[in-house]
């Protein structure tokens, strides 16, 4: 897992999160990024069964970076067991 990704699933790790709440978290945690590829890092975690959409909503990054509101996304409990693994490498925490 590369750092851009592990800081989207990091966005949701507290509770639902649209692309509107969670561009600010990776910004201030991996630096500049643009909402397009977020939002298919998004698209592809959930087709992965990491991240789900609230709605249950097929996931077309286009339309989520149109209308960055509309979309809800949490962590799966496989995807939240990856996150944590993962987290030693980008929280700075000794193994």
């Amino acid at each position: 897992m590369d750092s851009l990704t592990w800081h989207v699933m990091d966005a949701t790790a507290d509770d639902w999160e649209s692309l509107e709440q969670i561009l600010p978290h990776v910004r201030e945690f991996h630096g500049p990024v643009e909402p397009a590829a977020v939002a298919e890092i998004v698209g592809r975690l959930v087709r992965e069964g990491l991240m789900e959409e609230m709605q249950r909503s097929v996931i077309d990054p286009e339309a989520v970076v149109a209308d960055p509101i509309e979309f809800w996304f949490r962590m799966t409990p496989r995807g939240r067991a990856i996150w944590d693994a993962e987290g030693v490498r980008f929280r700075g925490e000794e193994p």
